[in-house]
């Protein structure tokens, strides 16, 4: 299913007044060229209106039926004004109210659908049904799916978008090629049954209605994956009894794990990002094959130490959350390959990160780090370390022993110098240090065999010093391509 959405709605609902109001003030400046620009942007930003307006995105949904008159009042209001494009005063105005007064309105966006590229709509489904192998069933308004769907016989996809479908029956299960069924905006009188299947192996479910979704799905025998991602759910599904369960997908819903149930031994995946999660509970301990845990963007203060458990995970992402300390029990994750603690307040790294011993991308900035431990040396299978935007004032010797590391971002903190040791990374391609308190730097980080790109500015050198850097720079860029990001000297100093 192709899921047509505006992704940058809400960026440009809030700011786009404030964007007019700029380029007010720039016309007077830049007069000539103003008003070319300024038609051009005002075409790019009313396009992506009207195709908000034509339900080919995520469609504005408002508390009242008065709200949604005058919602399309002031659509067409624009459309009107943009007849003479010359009077863009006035577009800047009803533009300007237009947006604010939305702003204030909207209860919510909801998702528009269309049938995906490749699927044959079955209203106009070929001689042969037995040459389709994706079918959707699109805007078709019987309750019940059709007995003429079991002539397709080689049927491997199955949409249903804009459906009033109330049961997934038994018959399905005649398409022996079947496997992948996805339910967009289905609108059921009741709960959307499932009956006995042993063959569909993934369900993808989107839905704004609240209490339409399964209340289990354990009759899918070989579910393999489950997307029930924006369906506005606020509990977590119950997938007991969903043996065969690999992958699981909750983006974009109202979850908090408070009433966390149903574990499944063989999820090795579970998605939960921009849901309502503020603890990880213990109940997240029965997951034990999950290789894949992504927690992003929620509320997360705490997280339990059952964490510890999941001793087969490879991937913890808890990047946007709320986190100041790590449960001790995250470090005995010794599968862990990446980690990305990316924008929480976390104020130190214990040294029991030595046993992230198969660790190869650490993300760790934008936190409230003020030291590296040690024991950061142990991680020799670290290809790519991000530290930056923290508090660090030194980096340890240790980073030296980091024979694999690739990419090395240590800008915006505190450092006053680097560790000798570093010099010795010879796989290194990539090291940012910009933004920080160096004085003094070596030719050798120049040097670095497979260097590729070096970012030194916005540091204290002083102009002579710079003046020799800018050299090393130059050579470097010359003689072996790298890219440096540097501040120049004054062309009187470089002479």
């Amino acid at each position: 299913m192709v899921v047509k959405t505006a992704l940058f709605a809400p960026i440009i609902q809030v700011f786009l007044p404030f964007f007019l109001v700029i380029l007010g003030r720039l016309q007077f400046a830049f007069k000539p060229l103003f008003s070319f620009v300024k038609k051009a942007l005002f075409c790019l930003i009313f396009s992506f209106l009207l195709c908000q307006v034509q339900g080919q995105n995520r469609v504005p949904v408002f508390g009242s039926k008065d709200d949604s008159i005058t919602y399309a009042k002031q659509v067409y209001q624009l459309q009107e004004a943009w007849r003479n494009p010359q009077n863009t005063r006035l577009i800047d105005s009803m533009s300007s109210a237009h947006f604010s007064w939305l702003r204030d309105h909207v209860i919510r966006y909801r998702t528009s659908f269309s049938p995906s590229r490749g699927f044959t709509l079955y209203s106009e489904r070929p001689p042969d049904p037995r040459s389709v192998t994706r079918l959707c069933l699109y805007n078709f308004h019987g309750k019940t799916l059709p007995d003429s769907l079991l002539l397709f016989e080689n049927l491997m996809e199955l949409e249903l978008l804009n459906t009033k479908i109330k049961k997934l029956p038994k018959k399905l299960g005649r398409l022996t090629n079947l496997k992948k069924i996805a339910i967009f905006n289905n609108r059921p009188s009741g709960i959307l049954r499932i009956a006995g299947n042993s063959r569909i192996e993934t369900l993808s479910i989107r839905d704004d209605e609240f209490n339409k979704l399964p209340r289990r799905f354990h009759k899918l025998k070989n579910l393999k994956k489950l997307d029930l991602s924006r369906n506005n759910l606020s509990d977590f599904p119950d997938i007991r009894g969903c043996k065969s369960l690999r992958t699981l997908l909750l983006n974009d819903n109202k979850i908090s794990l408070n009433k966390m149930r149903g574990k499944v031994h063989s999820l090795e995946e579970l998605t939960l990002t921009s849901n309502a999660i503020k603890r990880v509970p213990g109940s997240i301990g029965g997951f034990t094959g999950l290789r894949k845990l992504n927690l992003n963007s929620n509320q997360i203060t705490e997280i339990a130490p059952e964490i510890g458990s999941l001793e087969n995970l490879e991937e913890l992402m808890l990047y946007k959350n709320n986190i100041t300390e790590l449960p001790a029990t995250i470090y005995l994750l010794n599968k862990l390959k990446v980690i990305d603690l990316y924008h929480n307040q976390i104020k130190q790294l214990d040294t029991a990160i030595s046993n992230w011993s198969n660790m190869e991308i650490l993300y760790a900035a934008n936190n409230q780090l003020f030291s590296l431990p040690e024991s950061l040396g142990s991680l020799t299978q670290l290809r790519e370390l991000y530290v930056h935007h923290n508090r660090l004032s030194t980096i340890p010797e240790t980073v030296g022993q980091l024979d694999s590391l690739r990419v090395l971002r240590l800008n915006d903190n505190f450092l006053i110098e680097l560790p000798n040791s570093l010099y010795k990374l010879k796989k290194l391609e990539n090291l940012d240090i910009s933004n920080n308190q160096i004085r003094n730097l070596q030719e050798a980080v120049f040097n670095l065999p497979q260097l590729r790109i070096l970012s030194i500015q916005q540091n204290p050198f002083a102009d002579s010093h710079l003046t020799e850097i800018s050299r090393w720079a130059e050579k470097a860029s010359s003689e072996r391509k790298v890219i440096v990001h540097i501040d120049y000297p004054r062309e009187s100093e470089r002479d």
